[in-house]
Order: structure tokens, then sequence, then C-alpha cells
């Protein structure tokens, strides 16, 4: 199977439905990003495209399928192992508001989007989980 068609059937699992870049998304289960959904499939695997959208699929975060989020989200998986490792890790990131998040990256630096995005989630998660541990330990 090509990439494209496995692309295809990955996000389809995720209830996501590629429409071309001169459509206008027109609901949370649709995206644009169909190229960077194939690159990170190309480039990191299967499990690792269904982490980045499981990740992203929560009821608060649906139709964040932007290439900015995925990319960000996936920049995190792969470089801050410490923190995805964490048993806490899934519950605080499920607490986060992809949009308000990425809002926050295109005020701070609009022309580095992605890395300013994945640099304001690898700090909140830094801090979600730490305040997470303490609050057990206490």
């Amino acid at each position: 199977m090509t990439s494209g068609g496995q692309v295809d059937r990955i996000a389809a699992e995720f209830g996501i439905h590629f429409v071309s870049a001169a459509k206008r998304i027109e609901g949370p289960h649709q995206s644009k990003a169909r190229r960077t959904c194939d690159t990170l499939l190309r480039k990191h695997g299967a499990g690792h495209l269904r982490l980045v959208l499981g990740l992203i699929n929560t009821p608060s975060n649906r139709g964040n399928w932007s290439a900015p989020v995925l990319t960000a989200v996936s920049w995190l998986v792969l470089n801050k192992p410490d923190l995805v490792e964490q048993p806490t890790f899934v519950t605080c990131f499920d607490r986060f508001d992809l949009e308000a998040l990425l809002t926050r990256a295109k005020e701070v630096n609009p022309s580095a989007l992605t890395i300013t995005l994945a640099v304001l989630l690898s700090y909140e998660l830094d801090r979600s989980i730490r305040v997470e541990i303490r609050g057990k330990a206490a």
C-alpha cells in the first residue's frame, strides 16, 4: 500500500477526513494536513502517527488537525521522551487547549509557529507534570 493510502486509513481510524487546501474546513473531523501526516508516517512510522493523532483526538482538542499542531505534537513526542514516559503524561496533555496554545504561539512568534508551539507545549507539559507529581506526593 502506498503511504498515501495508509495515511488515509490511519486518519480514518480517528474520524479525520482530508480536504484539499483550496477547500474551507467545515467541521472538527476535516483537515488540510494530509501531506504533514504522510511525512510523519514516512519518517517515523504508523505507530508514531497514531500516537500523535490520538493525543490530539480528545473532545476538547478534536479539530486541531493543522500542520503546525501535528508537527509540534510529533516533535514533543520525539524529543521529550522524559516527559512522554511520565505516568501522568496523557492526563496532563488532555488538559491542554491546543487551539489556545496555537493562538498564543501566533502572538509570540508567527514566523516560527511550529517551533514556538512545540516549545510552549513542552513548557506547559513539564509544568503540568511537576504540579501533578507534587499533588500526588502531598
